[in-house]
This record gives structure tokens, C-alpha cells and sequence, in this order.
């Protein structure tokens, strides 16, 4: 019998209602035994047995415990930049993640900060604050997006979406993309390119969105250089991982306008120390990591496994299976 591990919930009811979703999409006559993994403590006890497991993050010291009866792991998560330990890379394990179901609450957020920041929505609520009628003062910063271009930094199925969004509101889209090979354009992004055009993005974007993935290869990629080369009249977001990007260079375009402004929804530590200087500067646009999340975030995570799960039973190949030498 095939022995499944979730660890997805501490809470038996929500455990309970998530297993009964998954058992709904499943379409297999496969005997399987479920097991309610609430802790690392639990995941310890039984890992040697396990065949597949499902959860958030699993510790080195844990994983070092399995047995080669373990065949996949699918992590609930789309960044998978925290299980990726130098054991899990070496096994024949199978990782899959949840990529995908973020896209549409990810892209509606950057469209939405974007909103935000051209139509002057801070001031507009400190109009309301002072009651002082500053129509104008307001009016002589407000943005049109239609015919403004927008750079994304990633183009799997996050920034397909954030293009698609962008497509509607008229704005112009340009993207690049590690495993790009040449310059091409498509229904919803008008220059799709190699990353090695990484400074024509932050040169001629009015808008540059961060939407790859923590990878080594990654991991400080956006610096001093690249604020330099953006437009003091443009704005920085980043909704991937707050490591992909100097912390202390862009702090440093924002206090002295180098860039116009930011929205900001990732951090290189959380949660933000709550003397960091971001709270302070008025040009920048906080949340608190929450740009993914919905409350039917695990229900759709869930389902996604059950279709993969059903994939891997009848022997077909999994999807989001992620690539242990680009490790995304």
C-alpha cells in the first residue's frame, strides 16, 4: 500500500476537510493510506515509511532519515529555495511545487500596486487625513499606465500573468527570462528576452516587476548598477524573494529619488525589523509577504496534488516538477 505523508495542517478539523478534497479529485483505485503529519516531530516518527510526502519545508536532518521507499516530495510552496539541501539535490527524489496557483492573486497585486502608486492613492488619503483641498498638486503626478512600459524579471507562469493583466490596461510589455535564447515577441509581451538583456529592462521600464525565482544564480542580481540605470521617474516592485535584490542600493535609490518609488511585498529578512528604514520613507509601498496568499490558498494546493498524484499513478509525467541544477 502506498503511504502518503501531508504535512499541511497542525488542525485536525482543517486536515480533515483538506483529505476529503483530495480524496474528491482523485480519480485512481489505488489503495493509499493517508497519514496527518502535524509537526517535524511526527515527520521524524515517520519518514522512513513514507513513499510521498506533501508539506512546507522539510529540515536536512529529517529528509537524511528517509529511506529509498520516499519517491517524491511536493512542497506546497512555488519557491522551493528552503528545502533544496545539497542531500535532497544528490537523491533520486522527485520535488514538484506549487507553482501556478499563485499567478492570478500575484498578478492582480502587482496590477494593483501599480494603481496605486500612478494614481496617487497615498495622496488622495491624506487629502482625506487634512481635509486640504490639493487637487492639483495631486493631479500634476498622476500616471496614465496605457502606453507605459512594464520589465518583468521572470517569465514563467507569474510573469505570463502579470503581462496578460498589463496587455489590458494598454501598457507596453517587456520580459526576460533565464532560458530565453533570442529577442521575440508574442500575443501578450512585445519584447520576450534573454537575460543577458537584463539592463535594457530597468534602462526603459517604467515600471520593473521582480517575478523569478531565489536561485544562486539569482540571489543579488539586482543592485547599485541596475537602480543607476533606471529612471528617476519609475518604480521598482518585487513580489519573488526580498534576497533577489541589494537591500541597502535600493534603500539608497529610494532615499535620494533615484527611483520614484516602490512597492515592496518580500524582504532579505522576515518579519521586517520594525526599526527598518523602509517604514520611514513616504516613496515606498509595504505588505507584509502576503502578495500569494488567499484563503483558498491550501484547498487549491491540494487539488493541484491530487491531479499530479493521479499523473504519477497511472505512470505519466509530473508537472512542476522542478529541476535539481536550476533548482526552480
Amino acid at each position: 500500500m502506498m503511504k502518503i505523508g501531508l504535512q499541511i495542517t497542525k488542525n485536525n478539523l482543517k486536515y480533515r476537510k483538506l483529505l476529503s478534497t483530495l480524496k474528491d479529485n482523485l480519480s485512481i483505485k489505488r489503495k493509499i493510506e493517508f497519514i496527518h503529519i502535524k509537526d517535524d516531530t511526527d515527520l521524524s516518527k515517520t519518514i522512513e515509511e513514507l513513499n510521498i510526502l506533501v508539506c512546507y519545508h522539510i529540515e536536512k536532518e529529517i529528509f537524511i532519515k528517509s529511506t529509498n521507499m520516499l519517491q517524491w516530495i511536493h512542497c506546497g510552496t512555488a519557491g522551493v529555495e528552503h528545502i533544496m539541501h545539497p542531500e535532497i539535490i544528490k537523491s533520486k527524489v522527485i520535488i514538484t511545487n506549487a507553482r501556478g496557483i499563485h499567478a492570478t492573486p500575484i498578478a492582480e497585486y502587482v496590477l494593483g500596486v501599480m494603481v496605486y502608486l500612478a494614481k496617487q492613492f497615498d495622496s488622495c488619503q491624506d487629502f482625506k487625513n487634512t481635509k486640504n483641498w490639493n487637487q492639483w498638486s495631486i493631479v500634476k503626478n498622476i500616471i496614465q499606465l496605457k502606453g507605459k512600459t512594464i520589465g518583468i524579471i521572470g517569465f514563467g507562469s507569474l510573469g505570463k500573468e502579470i503581462a496578460r493583466l498589463a496587455k489590458s490596461f494598454g501598457m507596453k510589455v517587456h520580459a526576460i527570462r533565464r532560458l530565453q535564447k533570442k529577442i521575440e515577441t508574442k500575443k501578450i509581451v512585445d519584447r520576450l528576452m534573454p537575460m543577458k538583456y537584463k539592463k535594457e529592462i530597468f534602462c526603459n521600464s517604467d515600471f520593473v516587476v521582480v517575478a523569478c525565482p531565489l536561485t544562486p544564480l539569482t540571489r543579488n542580481m539586482i543592485g547599485a548598477r541596475e537602480f543607476k540605470n533606471m529612471s528617476n521617474e519609475s518604480f521598482f516592485i518585487n513580489i519573488a524573494r526580498g534576497g533577489i535584490v541589494d537591500e541597502s542600493a535600493l534603500l539608497l535609490a529610494l532615499e535620494t529619488n533615484q527611483i520614484s518609488g516602490a512597492a515592496l511585498d518580500v524582504f532579505n529578512q522576515q518579519p521586517l525589523n520594525l526599526k527598518h528604514k523602509l517604514f520611514t520613507l513616504k516613496n515606498v509601498f509595504l505588505s507584509p509577504h502576503i502578495s500569494g496568499n488567499f484563503p483558498e490558498y491550501q484547498n487549491d494546493m491540494i487539488v493541484q496534488f491530487a491531479h499530479n498524484l493521479t499523473r504519477y499513478v497511472e505512470g505519466k509525467g509530473l508537472r512542476n516538477r522542478v529541476c535539481k541544477k536550476r533548482l526552480y
